[in-house]
């Protein structure tokens, strides 16, 4: 059944796919909405914010310059939409003066700005956020319309709260000294701290110029806030400092005054920005002459980085959109950290650099953006410690930066390894992890530490999480740690590096491989559990155990039976794959050690919430069991803009979670962090396997798919460090040509000799010669000769390596020598 909601207008030309930036190219990144969006963030690598409800005033900023500091004044986090920074009264005529109203405004969402469009007091009211590429500041304008059909006066307040939270500690800050500069009517409010990285932030005016300012609550026995005095006064703002010598808690408000015809408009236009207290003035000289530059370079970034770099191209309008939408978040989430603009999670929240996030992005990064991998590798690496123990964490707390590291918990270690591998196959840069080696294998070593005596790998967590203290074999790590194994194995032969424990880890791997089906397998539900410390069997049915069927270690029978359970127990036909089946965290949490109720309560969080790359994999398992047609529909519904969009509480969003309360409709699918990094890059990997690319431990092969509604694909892979085009066409379930530039070459594996080509052309239909479809090893040299009708090759890995290998043939017969 289909289930239809309120839909959202896309202002796309899908089908005119344009590599010069222009308005025509701007559209394709813009999506209107009339309806409610639930909550927006936007940002730059210097400025983020958080918007909710489609209301236009601000709930939160987060600075990254110079440090990692917010104006945030939410009580709890999880209704922190009922708190807003900021204020807009309007006097209009001889009405009486009123705040903005809450009302739901047509919203004009990109992934760089967004804009608010409603009516209130007979006035068009638009409100837009705007941000600066190389600049610490975003750009606000406020443009109010007389709509009447008569003369009027009008008064316009504007107030932002510049209190303070430190990062990672959110300590709020409170107590500053401000300055005021006519040239640009700038408010200045400075923060000489340690904790807050000496900070100023100011807020300084290019439209209308100001009649009044303050910097200063105004608070008495008569007026509980400055809100509160403006409205019920008709004096100017009292335009007091607070003095250096008597810090206070301060505010940045304005008042603007102009007699408007019918139809003609009033624009304010505020620059708010953080910069060192020392260099504030350079910054606010620069921005007044400049501004403008900034939100061009920025916007015009992060079109060339969508819109212009077109990865795979399959002229389905929802597909193609969310990958260009994709590429915008993976360009946007990126932030100012101790000098570095390096990928973070988000656009306004966690104001951090987490390892997790930044590898399971790579892993689709790899395909289009080998020099992204690269230097983020590089940057997890210059964070190690003397030990080579790469970093789960790095962020500014208190009084300087802090690096957390990733101990014997941490699936950081296996996730390093596997996009380490994947870099070295699709670069060939070998140089480069020779580099990388020392870290990647003392993360071999970390993470086997927890290897029970059983070859199981043992947690205190469930699952994926990093939640929980109940130690016990667990089937997510298990099937992680198989995999890293493997490509650790694959990276030391290619390095020739570590030869004489290539054979352990390659035992080691197998051991652990039947014991994760031997022990783990449970018989009754069909699905690979865990256990808890003390013997129980953990019979949570966890999306963790799904990549056992995307790495491929189970045979068919239970492969189809893990998907089976998948379906029957995870899949919410809305929404897409709950974290666990069933959603009772909430009840163990002495029995879990869990810190209070931070699983959340059923359907929420990591109690059941729906989370990305839980979608993802249950795609992944779909493709793994040849159901390509059901995991086509699955992402369209669940994973593409316009399937989340049109589901219970939709907005535009690729998102960290939703939430999963069927039971509610009021929060059931709700959204929180609508524009999260390894949603985009999850979606991408997700595609990449679904139209037939394919990445063992040894090699990049394809097992093309083309939807019926499709007539071909396009996927730019990159492949010995060159952007490869891979053009698919044709129907059918295997290949009928495998041409490179031209020449036919019967291997769907990439062999290792073949350089210095451009482009693949894959057409399926019915082989009419053999070709060879799977290895895992090196592939060197295939030829088939059409007289003899002989198909050789070379395969090498290793010494006492077990090779298997799929010959796709049109005859059933075959010698095999």
């Amino acid at each position: 059944m289909n289930h239809k909601y309120p839909s959202i207008n896309l202002l796309l030309a899908l089908l005119l796919i344009s590599f010069n930036i222009n308005e025509q190219d701007k559209n394709l990144l813009t999506i209107e909405s009339t309806r409610e969006v639930g909550q927006i963030e936007v940002g730059s690598p210097y400025v983020g914010i958080e918007i909710h409800k489609s209301f236009p005033l601000l709930n939160r900023i987060s600075f990254y310059y110079p440090v990692a500091n917010s104006i945030d004044i939410s009580e709890d986090y999880w209704k922190r939409e009922n708190y807003r920074i900021m204020s807009l009264g309007l006097k209009v005529g001889d009405s009486p003066k009123r705040f903005l109203q809450n009302q739901i405004y047509q919203v004009s969402q990109t992934p760089y700005s967004v804009s608010f469009i409603g009516n209130d007091s007979e006035s068009e009211i638009k409100i837009s956020y705007e941000f600066c590429k190389n600049e610490p500041a975003m750009v606000v304008t406020y443009e109010i319309t007389n709509a009447s059909e008569t003369e009027k006066e009008y008064e316009v307040y504007t107030r932002l709260e510049t209190t303070l939270r430190t990062c990672h500690t959110y300590k709020i800050i409170d107590s500053a000294y401000t300055e005021y500069q006519e040239n640009g009517s700038i408010i200045r409010v400075n923060y000489p701290f340690t904790e807050t990285g000496h900070a100023q932030i100011f807020v300084m005016n290019l439209g209308l110029k100001p009649s009044s300012f303050s910097t200063k609550e105004e608070k008495n026995n008569e007026y509980k806030n400055l809100d509160d005095w403006w409205l019920n006064t008709d004096s100017p703002l009292p335009e007091k400092i607070i003095q250096k010598e008597n810090l206070n808690k301060s505010v940045a408000a304005f008042i603007y005054k102009k007699q408007l015809a019918p139809k003609t408009s009033i624009k304010i236009i505020q620059i708010v920005g953080s910069s060192l207290i020392s260099e504030a003035k350079e910054k606010t000289d620069f921005l007044l002459k400049n501004y403008q530059n900034e939100i061009n370079e920025y916007k015009n970034y992060i079109i060339k980085e969508s819109v212009d770099k077109n990865e795979i191209i399959t002229r389905d309008e929802d597909i193609d959109f969310t990958s260009r939408w994709s590429k915008a978040v993976l360009a946007t989430n990126a932030h100012y950290l101790n000098g570095q603009i390096v990928p973070m999670p988000a656009q306004a929240e966690y104001n951090f650099y987490f390892t997790h996030d930044v590898l399971l992005t790579d892993l689709a990064a790899v395909n289009f953006d080998l020099d992204r991998v690269k230097n983020d590798l590089k940057y997890i690496i210059s964070l190690a410690d003397t030990d080579k123990i790469i970093p789960h964490a790095y962020y500014w707390k208190d009084t300087t930066y802090k690096t957390e590291f990733a101990g014997t918990e941490n699936w950081n270690h296996f996730w390093f390894t596997l996009v380490c591998a994947r870099y070295l196959r699709h670069s060939g840069d070998s140089k480069f992890i020779e580099q990388l080696y020392p870290c990647i294998e003392q993360s071999i070593k970390t993470a086997l530490k927890n290897k029970g005596e059983d070859d199981l790998m043992w947690s205190f967590r469930p699952d994926w999480w990093d939640i929980g203290n109940n130690y016990g074999p667990r089937a997510y790590m298990t099937i992680l740690a198989i995999r890293a194994l493997r490509e650790f194995n694959f990276i030391s032969s290619v390095l020739n590096r570590d030869i004489a424990n290539i054979q352990f880890y390659e035992n080691l791997a197998n051991r652990m491989n039947k014991k994760l089906i031997d022990s783990l397998w449970n018989v009754e539900l069909n699905y690979l559990t865990s256990y808890y410390e003390d013997g129980k069997e953990d019979r949570h049915i966890y999306m963790g155990s799904l990549l056992a069927s995307h790495f491929n270690l189970m045979d068919d029978d239970k492969n189809l039976k893990l998907i089976t359970t998948a379906k029957e127990k995870l899949l919410d036909e809305k929404l897409g794959i709950y974290t666990l089946y069933p959603m009772d965290l909430h009840l163990l949490i002495d029995y879990m050690k869990f810190a209070g109720n931070e699983a959340g309560d059923p359907y929420h969080y990591a109690n059941g919430g729906i989370w990305p790359h839980g979608n993802a994999w249950y795609s992944l398992a779909l493709v793994s069991n040849g159901l390509n047609k059901d995991a086509f529909e699955f992402i369209k519904k669940t994973m593409t803009l316009n399937g989340i969009m049109n589901s219970p509480n939709g907005q535009p969003a690729l998102y960290e979670y939703r939430i999963s309360d069927k039971n509610n409709p009021a929060i059931y699918g709700k959204i929180d962090k609508p524009q999260f990094l390894w949603a985009g890059g999850w979606y991408f990997y997700t595609l990449y396997n679904l139209f037939g690319l394919r990445e063992n431990e040894w090699n990049i092969s394809f097992s093309p798919f083309i939807p019926d509604e499709m007539d071909s694909v396009q996927l730019s892979v990159t492949l010995k460090g060159v952007s490869i085009t891979v053009d698919i066409k044709g129907k059918g379930n295997s290949l009928v040509s495998i041409l490179y530039d031209g020449k036919e070459i019967p291997s769907a594996i990439v062999p290792e000799d073949i350089n210095h080509f451009k482009k693949i052309n894959l057409k399926l239909g019915e082989a009419k010669t053999p070709y060879l479809f799977s290895a895992n090893a090196l592939v060197f040299s295939p030829t088939y000769n059409r007289e003899t009708k002989t198909l050789e090759f070379d395969l090498d890995s290793f010494e006492g390596h077990l090779i298997e290998l799929q010959i796709i043939s049109p005859t059933a017969n075959q010698n095999i020598s």
